[in-house]
């Protein structure tokens, strides 16, 4: 199949099957995303980027390898490559949990199509761009949060060094040197809309009952933790106020198109903290009246006047976000947020019980000035939500900040005022902890208050005694306590076996007990490579096995 651009979203790391030196732990990325090990959730901005070609007048197809080789044993990505030629293959770098699939898919690529050319984008992408052109198989990274323009401008160069020169946020290489264009492609609002309509078309007659709509580019708020707050995005992504948004007629647009191709009542989320522009609000809620906008979830920073939140409810599900992160307001202030007490959060919710079908409090852990007592206060007090609540729909929910801090965050960029040592510090370096036997060395972080191996073992006996209380306040069933025990026992009874070996002096004792190790190991992934795609609940509300995201319709299309 001949095709002008292909565009692939990696695995984690490309070849998981049957690796018995790698080990995909339980709990080893952060369960606030729907999503296996692998992490096969691309990015929203490749399926805009693909229709955007299109309309240009372009062949072009979005290869979702990482989902496909999760749901298909059998599938072979080299067979698969070597039939399917472009001169153009993009892959997306946007979280850190990706940097080895990445690069593994384009020098794969690169092996069977020695004269393609592959470019790589994404928020990781911009943030190591200069690194990544030190890979060989990588010719041009695409930097900036709307790169649409971009890379029509470097298909139209089309390989001319003098034109390549004139493309906006490029980097790229002229004889060997790397060359980084101006960021000057800055558009003041965010122009990646999706047109759900074409995604859902080769889903058949059961289409996937969940869509993602990221109406911003940016935050208007800075965690220090997260890659993608104020201070990233104006420092790495050229948004001088932090915050790029979509318009209201491109907003309405793209939920009409959900509206238009669903087949019944559907669950729309949506990122980042839109709701509170008046404007972005007014014609999402005009939308929301349809009947095929069954649920919608919110992600909150602050708290709406109850008003308000009651509007955001109206003719919908609405499930609300909160993340107030721990129960220690210092702690929480001292991560970023701690913007509203708990007592206010209480009064704020039974306010609106009545009204907003449930509501989702997130907690992590690995914040500054958070100890092994602080984690477990914060258990304690999802144990109180839990009996006060109890019949309603509020549950908690305990993040482990893992494996990795985002590369750009300011407790990233300057860790020791707040507590943190990294110990990863390039792109190479991460890609190298993917691939570690030992998970615990994964993390790139520690802080003054918890080692890595703490880290570690607090998130596994934290989420193991919330799930408890869930149990005991009758919100989960028992066959999922035990489920959940069973991976922390296994995960820990494993981690405990891979240690054992480490400690072992070299000899034949250690090569003997590397063959138990990898046997092991190669059973565990097996079994939470095939688990749910959410770890912490017995089902995603919305969710299907027919994912947004899965891309049979064009797999079969090459593969006929």
């Amino acid at each position: 199949m001949d095709l002008d651009v292909i565009l692939v979203h990696a695995p984690s790391v490309y070849d998981f099957r049957g690796r018995d030196d790698v080990t995909f732990p339980y709990l080893g990325n952060s369960d606030s995303v729907h999503v296996s090990p692998i992490f096969e959730m691309p990015p929203v901005g490749l399926l805009a980027i693909k229709q955007h070609l299109q309309r240009c007048g372009l062949q072009v197809e979005l290869f979702n390898v990482a989902s496909q080789m999760l749901r298909d044993d059998d599938f072979d990505v080299g067979a698969f490559f070597e039939r399917l030629r472009a001169p153009l293959f993009g892959v997306d770098l946007h979280w850190m949990a990706h940097c080895h699939g990445a690069l593994a898919l384009a020098e794969l690529y690169k092996g069977y199509h020695p004269d393609a050319e592959v470019m790589v984008g994404g928020l990781s992408a911009t943030y190591f761009h200069e690194e990544l052109l030190s890979y060989p198989q990588v010719d041009y990274v695409v930097r900036g949060f709307d790169t649409l323009q971009p890379i029509e401008a470097l298909i139209a160069a089309k390989r001319d060094p003098h034109q390549l020169v004139q493309v906006p946020n490029l980097t790229w290489r002229r004889s060997g040197e790397v060359v980084v264009n101006a960021l000057s492609h800055r558009p003041p609002t965010y122009s990646a809309a999706v047109d759900w309509s074409a995604v859902f078309a080769g889903k058949g007659e059961r289409p996937t009952r969940h869509s993602l709509t990221i109406p911003q580019a940016g935050c208007e708020y800075d965690c220090r933790f997260c890659g993608g707050g104020r201070r990233f995005a104006q420092q790495v992504l050229g948004i001088d106020t932090g915050l790029a948004q979509r318009t209201p007629a491109s907003l309405r647009a793209e939920l009409e198109s959900v509206v238009a191709s669903a087949s019944g009542p559907h669950t729309v989320t949506m990122i980042d903290f839109w709701h509170e522009h008046r404007r972005l609000f007014g014609v999402a809620a005009e939308v929301f009246r349809h009947p095929h906008i069954g649920s919608v979830h919110y992600s909150l920073h602050r708290l709406p006047p109850t008003a308000q939140a009651r509007r955001m409810a109206k003719d919908v599900r609405a499930i609300m976000e909160l993340s107030p992160d721990s129960h220690d307001l210092e702690v929480a202030r001292s991560g970023g947020r701690g913007k509203y007490s708990l007592a206010e959060m209480e009064a704020w919710i039974d306010d609106l019980l009545d009204d907003v079908y449930g509501f989702e409090i997130y907690f992590m852990i690995g914040l500054p000035g958070q100890d092994a007592g602080s984690v477990a206060g914060t258990v304690d007090y999802c144990g109180h939500l839990l009996e006060k609540y109890r019949g309603k729909r509020v549950y908690p929910y305990l993040c482990p900040m893992l494996p990795f801090l985002d590369p750009g965050s300011e407790l990233f960029e300057e860790p020791d005022p707040w507590g943190f040592r990294i110990h990863h510090h390039s792109l190479e370096e991460h890609r190298q902890a993917l691939c570690t036997l030992n998970w615990v060395e994964r993390a790139n972080y520690s802080t003054q208050w918890l080692s890595r191996r703490e880290l570690v073992d607090l998130s596994y006996e934290s989420v193991l005694e919330l799930t408890r209380l869930k149990h005991h306040y009758r919100a989960i069933p028992e066959r999922f306590l035990r489920e959940v025990s069973r991976l922390i026992g296994s995960t820990r009874s494993l981690l405990g076996v891979i240690e054992d070996y480490e400690r072992l002096p070299e000899g034949d004792e250690k090569v003997g007990a590397l063959r138990t190790v990898k046997s092991r190991v190669l059973a565990y992934n097996d079994t939470q490579l095939r688990s749910v795609r959410s770890q912490q609940r017995p089902m995603d509300f919305g969710f299907a096995k027919n994912q947004w995201f899965d891309t049979d319709a064009a797999f079969r299309r090459v593969m006929q």
